[in-house]
């Protein structure tokens, strides 16, 4: 029996071994594989592949001037990357339960699937018959077929595109999702450039479907590509005098990276949106039937009520936001219909929408309420993917009859009128985006959510951003796409990422305040604050005086301990806002640091007057008072933050002041209570880390071991 985990080990060492040029080794580990493998081709292959580089070799020895040896032996290191692939493949065909080498030798079972011209031919004459049912079977087969197809001839990729002419737009668009599911699973350039072929397609269905499988595919195998595959750079290079798509790729870009975040929004509807909507007043049952007779009329004032309540406000403020930045909001609510039979087979995951799929088509029959074929017109208009539109419908039709018709009674009649504006609405949108938008969530969901899952490499764990993508990225230079997805990236606290970019900006555009400090934000953020230090001073010389550029410069400073450079620019922050309390705070907090506890205390003081119940002057006057010997002073704030509850950073700070008067047993008691809180190995960390600022104090260099065993003894 065949050692899967060794033959995937032998696999990845020939890759590495050519990758690393190394070819003569390669080929003989590659012969292992071959002895597994019951290919003959595969094998005769090798051996014609070993001979013509054992032939260069000696041609080499023998001093012999060739011009062509470079270009030679690159071509010998790709095709041998590529059959290393196939011997993996034709081991797994035999051997592998995966659904793909199933599906595979599924396939190989009707003679007009074994050969890819065969198919063409096949799917030429499925075309031409009349009826919409052979259309169903024509795009799952195509779909299996071409994901699990071998690494494709130039001729193969021809006849495709060919293929591409004769197909409804709906099927081809079917054959551009399993090129690019194969492509993913195994590299193949000719897959890789009809792609291309398929972009030019004139269907935004297909095209756009074409575009995201180009990003995904460098996204998956950019290394492979950077070995310089000549067709597919060449193809590249002429792409980029095509503004359209440029602009297009950038928008899958975009969307891409937006997935990422989709699991974020996920946890927020399920954990904090839906259980606060489901506090609804309105969701609220009436036991006793009293509740229906209405003493007048008019809005429950409990209704506004809970609709003015600051959470409510505060998560419908931020699904606003997410909808209207084009988040992916539906995920949660559809995941759990992922279930039923039909997200069994894998095809299905990518097909366009169509209510007359013979899996739904029952429905919209007549027997059903009439009401579930007026959907058929929202969901053709809505910001649904395929999806999630067959999730809906499968959902709506394992219902029970009343509970349709009940439904169907509290939705709006869709009539002739309306249905003219849901069309209007259609055709106003970017197609092209509206298209490339739903694919790409399609694709995520299959990753996410197929029963099969584990069984791929979710591209969606790995590094998204085609900025890193050496084959794409001079189609991604455009300064207003650069910023547009530098600001998502921070706006989604991806600060490597995003500083990256802005790095890019600040070297190839005129230098800017804004550039200078989103990339010290970045760099803060990183805790690089020296780096951050560099970039905010070149925002505040491009715009000096700027508030936030000099409070972050602060706070930057005060990070590697330069407290006069901190105090400078807090001083400079408060001349320009000197009513700004948390300015103020942060001001003597940093003058206090320098020991300059007279002017720290003016601004603490002026802090607390203005407002009497911030605790975090209490705790700065408090501790500031302790270091300055002003223990009355000290005492007085630690009893107002102790009556208002203490954290562990306080009890250990009354512990410190308690100890600095004398009082030991009180002292003790609040050093043991700070201990409970956080363990002892963090309290002695804790009290280590006070150790300079207390030795300025009245305590002595014994007391800090002397404390330490005494909170062990009690």
């Amino acid at each position: 029996m065949i050692d899967f985990n060794k033959t995937e080990k032998l696999h990845n060492e020939t890759a590495d071994l050519i990758r690393k040029e190394r070819l003569k080794d390669a080929l003989e580990k590659m012969k292992r594989l071959a002895e597994e493998a019951s290919d003959w081709n595969l094998r005769s292959e090798l051996e014609n592949m070993t001979e013509t580089y054992n032939r260069m070799l000696e041609f080499m020895l023998q001093d012999m001037a060739d011009p062509c040896r470079n270009l030679m032996y690159h071509n010998l290191t790709e095709k041998a990357l590529i059959l290393n692939d196939r011997f993996y493949r034709a081991i797994n065909l035999i051997f592998s339960s995966t659904i793909y080498y199933k599906t595979l030798r599924e396939n190989l079972k009707y003679p007009h699937l074994r050969n890819l011209h065969d198919t063409v031919q096949w799917a030429t004459d499925m075309a031409q018959k009349e009826g919409n049912g052979h259309l169903t079977e024509l795009q799952s087969t195509l779909f299996k077929v071409l994901w699990t197809s071998d690494i494709w001839s130039p001729s193969e990729r021809e006849a495709m595109g060919k293929l591409l002419t004769v197909l409804p737009d709906k099927v081809t668009a079917m054959c551009v999702s399993g090129v690019t599911m194969g492509f993913l699973d195994m590299y193949d350039p000719q897959k890789y450039l009809f792609l291309f072929d398929a972009y030019e397609h004139p269907a935004a269905i297909v095209n756009q479907r074409a575009v995201v499988g180009i990003a995904l595919g460098c996204l998956m195998h950019d290394n492979r590509m950077r070995r310089g595959e000549h067709d597919i750079y060449m193809r590249v290079f002429d792409m980029e005098k095509r503004n359209d798509f440029k602009k297009e790729l950038q928008y899958a870009q975009m969307q891409i990276l937006r997935s990422r975040e989709t699991e974020k929004i996920s946890k927020f509807m399920n954990e904090e949106f839906m259980p606060e909507m489901l506090k609804s007043p309105l969701l609220k049952r009436d036991k006793t039937g009293l509740d229906s007779l209405a003493i007048e009329d008019g809005m429950n004032p409990e209704w506004e009520k809970w609709i003015e309540s600051k959470d409510v406000q505060n998560k419908m403020n931020i699904m606003n936001h997410l909808y209207s930045t084009g988040a992916d909001v539906h995920m949660a609510s559809f995941a759990n219909m992922k279930n039923f039979p039909f997200f069994r087979e894998i095809s299905n995951w990518f097909l366009p929408f169509d209510s007359e799929h013979p899996d739904i088509s029952p429905v919209t029959q007549d027997k059903q309420p009439s009401w579930l074929e007026q959907m058929r017109e929202l969901f053709e208009n809505s910001e649904f993917c395929d999806s999630d539109c067959y999730s809906l419908y499968l959902f709506m039709s394992s219902l029970s009859q009343n509970t349709q018709q009940m439904m169907g009674f509290q939705l709006p009649t869709i009539d002739e009128e309306m249905r003219e504006k849901l069309r209007e609405m259609y055709a106003q949108k970017n197609q092209r985006e509206y298209q490339c938008k739903k694919y790409a969530q399609n694709i995520y969901r299959f990753y996410k959510l197929f029963s099969h899952r584990h069984e791929f490499t979710d591209i969606f764990k790995e590094e998204t951003n085609l900025q890193f993508c050496d084959l794409l990225l001079p189609l991604l230079q455009e300064k207003g796409h650069l910023k547009e997805m530098a600001q998502f990236l921070l706006s989604q606290k991806h600060y490597e990422e995003a500083e990256q970019i802005y790095a890019t900006l600040a070297h190839e555009t005129e230098p800017t305040a804004e550039t200078a400090q989103k990339r010290g934000f970045c760099m803060q953020q990183m805790k690089q604050y020296e780096e951050a230090i560099i970039n905010y001073e070149e925002a505040e010389l491009i715009s000096p005086g700027n508030l936030w550029t000099l409070t972050h410069l602060a706070q930057c400073y005060s990070s590697v301990e330069n407290d006069e450079k901190a105090a400078q620019y807090y001083l400079m922050a408060e001349a320009i806002a000197p009513d700004d309390l948390s300015l103020q705070l942060q001001t003597g907090n940093s003058l206090a640091k320098m020991g300059d506890y007279e002017e720290a205390f003016k601004r603490f003081f002026k802090v607390h007057y203005l407002d009497e119940k911030n605790g975090s002057v209490w705790r700065a006057i408090a501790w500031y008072s302790l270091l300055a010997g002003k223990k009355e002073q000290a005492e007085r704030f630690y009893r107002m933050i102790e009556e208002n509850g203490c954290n562990e950073n306080d009890l250990l700070n009354i512990g410190h002041m308690h100890w600095l008067n004398g009082h030991y047993k009180q002292a003790i008691k609040y050093y043991r209570d700070c201990q409970q809180k956080v363990g002892e190995e963090t309290f002695q960390e804790m009290m280590m880390a006070d150790e300079d600022n207390l030795l300025c104090t009245d305590m002595q260099v014994t007391d800090i071991p002397l404390i330490l065993d005494l909170v062990k003894m009690a």
